[in-house]
């Protein structure tokens, strides 16, 4: 500060940017005359630059060569013109190099009186230091801008080229899976293929060995009808032996439900089982004890008529079956053992037995016939004039389906247990219904042809026929046991069999003495028992033969006794 107090007037009062009018402006003091004409030249020059324009716009539509020279020459004055920063730079010096030279003339004048400092110089170098500070600033924003925006713009790049590479990237994944799913589509297609075309073909080769197999087969039927036609003729028939076979098949299965189905049923129920004991231990004895006798017959039978129908009057139907069907079998098993125990020894007491049998079946309980014969064929196949064939089966199956006890039993024994059996059987089928009828009775309401009708087709008296036949039939007829069925036939059943088929039964029997006792019926190779039948077999023929009638080879007991 200047001495005395007075401010110091500072010769350059302000100075301005330039403003956004296009030119830079510069305000100075009054003083500063030179700087004045600057500027008003500075302005003249723009007015009179802004007249020409004025007068070529103008004149623009008189010539076009005239604007074409206007237009030039106001580049080239605005070219020729200086910078509104260089004139302000200009300016600035000027009024600088003036403040010094002022202050060197002052110092000439007084050397002994200090210079007061001139502030105007201060001010401008402050406002040249602000204003080049200002502008590294910003520069400096505007490099760090430039270069925000072009990492940016870098990055935007990069960024779009990562994306167009990972698309790319992706397409080209896309376009392998694509190509890989078409290959393997193409391998699954001809996998396909080939193995639809080796179905086919094997397809193809499969109905060609059907055909052949077919065929073969077709052929194998016919020559086996042939043979079967031609083994038919010696069996009596083309139905004899088919039928006989359609019978055991039927009693056998008929066995076996009994046996799988049946009596474990009962097994397992204690209720059922403690009243199929309780009838058990009721008909057990009573069979025991049958004989002969007309009282007794009607006694035993009329007591297991009551047994049995309490079983069927069970209110369950399915345990009256059961319960039913039980003790039909037991009673069933009961008979079977009297006949190969007692009946095997003493022929006569067959038919007792018979009588019980017939009995039973006139008082309604017909299912006895199918029980009674399904056990019968079971044990002794003969009575059916049928014999199992081997086909698969093991030899101790097939023996046990000829009706061998055990494996090691004996011919003699064997032989003897089916002679009683088969007693049983002929003494069922000659037994007079009449005569059963009036020792036991009949039930109420139904006669005696009604009771009759009843009977199963395997107990009807017509079976002794159909036995005749068979048994005199291939393959039966060349079995060694043959000869001693045939032996027990004529013993129980002949007398019957001659009143009943006459001339058929005499046929029949002469033939069996012409050429079945020479060596036609039995096996080739004879044992002791097939030798002691024959010689049997021969006396009674040749009995009948003689006298017309089997005399005293009739089994005894045929009539009941009082």
């Amino acid at each position: 500060m200047p001495p005395g107090g007075a401010p110091a007037t500072s010769r350059l009062a302000r100075v301005q940017q330039p403003k956004p009018s296009g030119r830079y402006c510069f305000e100075i003091s009054s003083d500063e005359s030179d700087v004045e004409e600057e500027a008003a030249c500075v302005h003249v020059q723009h007015a009179t630059l802004h007249s020409w324009s004025d007068e070529s716009s103008e004149s623009e539509g008189e010539d076009e060569v005239s604007r074409t020279v206007q237009r030039d020459v106001t580049a080239i004055r605005l070219a020729n013109e200086l910078d509104p920063w260089d004139k302000w730079e200009q300016t600035c010096r000027r009024r600088a190099w003036y403040t010094i030279q002022h202050r060197g003339h002052g110092g000439t004048r007084s050397r002994t009186t200090t210079p007061a400092p001139d502030t105007g110089v201060d001010e401008i170098e402050e406002i040249l230091a602000r204003f080049q500070l200002k502008q590294s600033h910003m520069q400096k924003k505007e490099r760090e801008a430039f270069e925000q925006r072009n990492a940016s713009l870098w990055e935007g790049i990069d960024k779009a080229i990562r994306n167009a590479e990972k698309r790319a990237a992706e397409e080209a994944e896309q376009l392998a899976n694509a190509r890989k799913r078409q290959e393997e589509a193409e391998k699954q297609a001809k996998i396909a293929r080939e193995a639809e075309l080796k179905r086919m073909d094997e397809e193809k080769k499969a109905a060609e060995a059907r055909k052949r197999e077919e065929d073969a087969r077709k052929r194998e039927q016919e020559q086996q009808q042939q043979k079967e036609l031609a083994t038919n003729v010696m069996r009596g028939g083309k139905h004899l032996w088919p039928v006989a076979k359609g019978e055991y098949e039927r009693c056998y299965t008929f066995m076996k439900q009994v046996k799988e189905d049946i009596l474990p049923s009962v097994a397992k129920n204690p209720d059922w089982k403690k009243q199929c004991f309780a009838a058990k231990r009721s008909i057990t004895p009573k069979v025991g004890q049958l004989t002969n006798s007309k009282a007794e017959i009607a006694r035993i039978t009329l007591a297991i008529a009551d047994v049995l129908e309490q079983a069927r009057r069970v209110p369950d139907k399915d345990a009256a079956h059961r319960l039913y069907t039980w003790m039909l079998n037991h009673l069933s098993k009961c008979l079977i053992r009297q006949a190969e125990q007692e009946v095997a020894a003493r022929q006569e007491t067959a038919f007792p037995l018979a009588r019980l049998v017939m009995g039973l079946l006139l008082r309604e309980h017909v299912q006895l016939g199918d029980v009674l014969m399904a056990r019968l064929v079971k044990k002794c196949p003969w009575i059916l004039g049928y014999v199992p064939e081997r086909g698969t089966l093991q030899e101790e199956e097939h023996r046990k389906r000829l009706g061998f006890k055990t494996a090691d039993e004996t011919v003699p024994s064997y032989v003897a247990r089916m002679v009683g059996i088969s007693a049983f059987y002929f003494a069922c089928l000659q037994t007079p219904l009449d005569t059963v009828a009036a020792c036991c009775g009949l039930p109420p309401s139904m006669s005696l042809e009604q009771a009759a009708q009843q009977l199963p087709d395997l107990l009807q008296p017509g079976r002794m026929w159909i036995w005749q036949v068979r048994s005199m039939a291939s393959p039966v007829a060349q079995q060694a046991i043959v000869v001693s069925l045939w032996c027990t036939f004529l013993e129980v059943a002949g007398p019957p069999a001659l009143v009943r088929y006459k001339k058929q039964a005499i046929k029949v029997w002469r033939l069996l003495l012409d050429e079945g006792l020479q060596g036609k019926l039995g096996a080739k190779s004879s044992d002791d028992v097939q030798r002691a039948a024959e010689v049997r077999l021969r006396l009674i023929l040749e009995t009948w033969s003689s006298t017309g009638s089997l005399g005293e080879h009739a089994s005894p007991g045929r009539d009941m006794d009082p």
